[in-house]
């Protein structure tokens, strides 16, 4: 064979340049340039990116069984981030369940392209960062992340002054009760049913402590947070095995902000759907830990 058939790529490096290109963040020219040096195998960015398109068509349906075990989980952790297509704004979407991961990269971050992964009538517990278009799904459950919360006090605490400090310190130390009653009871010291108890009154406590007006603006804003969330902030007290933070999400989604910092995004809307198929299939293949090359091979 000549030309461009000379360089036939098996399977086995197609799965590595899966790999290569979605959990390691390496630009399709690098990858035609490790092919060649490491393995004297001639791959063009184009074919790169064309073996990147068959594996994920190979890999749909396994895409769709990955959606419908995280909308059959009892807990699915979502977050979303920046993302482009062709250079224009778009967004990645992930959802993290008990044993599956999935993304998508949709042109919109709202209600109508998380519903897709999470599904909607899902009637499990969500834990996520507070975003509005999570509230849509009325049916579920919900855990605002503690980490972002404890995240705000400690800014408003670097630039309050005076009797300012007083609020976020209040919040900071009322949720970190919270996740004392969470440790002792996963260590056994409390029982499950003392924990919903110690719920009840943490979620009375931070009532009386958001209700007043706040005069600092910083304050007042947070406060009214916490009010639209008060049903929100104590869930994984009243529910064993449920999470005080999107930790999940959030450690699902950094390899592939990694990589947008790296190439940018997606060209084309046949590589961004290409991107969560095989995102979806790679993450779940490690949470199951199960190797990549058994799957996408």
């Amino acid at each position: 064979a000549l030309g461009c058939c000379a360089s036939q790529v098996g399977p086995e490096a197609q799965a590595a340049a899966a790999v290569l290109n979605k959990e390691l963040g390496l630009s399709q020219g690098k990858i035609s340039r490790f092919f060649d040096v490491f393995f004297g195998i001639k791959l063009s960015r184009g074919g790169s990116c064309q073996v990147m398109l068959r594996a994920a068509e190979r890999l749909t349906e396994n895409y769709h069984a990955i959606v419908g075990h995280v909308q059959a989980s009892s807990w699915i952790v979502p977050d979303e981030t920046g993302w482009r297509i062709g250079g224009l704004l778009a967004w990645l979407h992930v959802a993290v369940g008990q044993d599956a991961v999935a993304y998508l990269v949709h042109a919109r971050r709202g209600f109508e392209a998380s519903v897709l992964l999470i599904g909607r009538d899902y009637a499990g517990t969500l834990t996520h960062d507070g975003w509005a278009a999570y509230e849509n799904f009325e049916l579920a459950s919900h855990q605002t992340c503690l980490g972002h919360l404890l995240g705000r006090c400690d800014d408003l605490l670097e630039t309050a002054v005076g009797g300012a400090v007083h609020f976020p310190r209040k919040v900071k130390r009322l949720l970190g009760e919270a996740l004392g009653v969470r440790d002792r009871r996963d260590a056994g010291e409390v029982q499950p049913a003392t924990a919903v108890r110690q719920a009840g009154r943490l979620q009375t406590r931070m009532e009386g402590l958001v209700a007043p007006t706040k005069t600092d603006a910083g304050n007042e804003r947070l406060a009214r947070h916490l009010w639209n969330h008060q049903d929100q902030l104590f869930t994984f007290l009243q529910i064993p095995g449920i999470d005080a933070t999107n930790w999940r999400a959030e450690q699902a989604i950094r390899p592939a902000v990694v990589n947008r910092k790296v190439w940018g995004g997606n060209r084309t809307a046949a590589g961004a759907q290409a991107q969560g198929v095989l995102l979806s299939v790679l993450g779940t293949a490690r949470l199951m830990k199960v190797g990549a090359m058994e799957v996408v091979a």
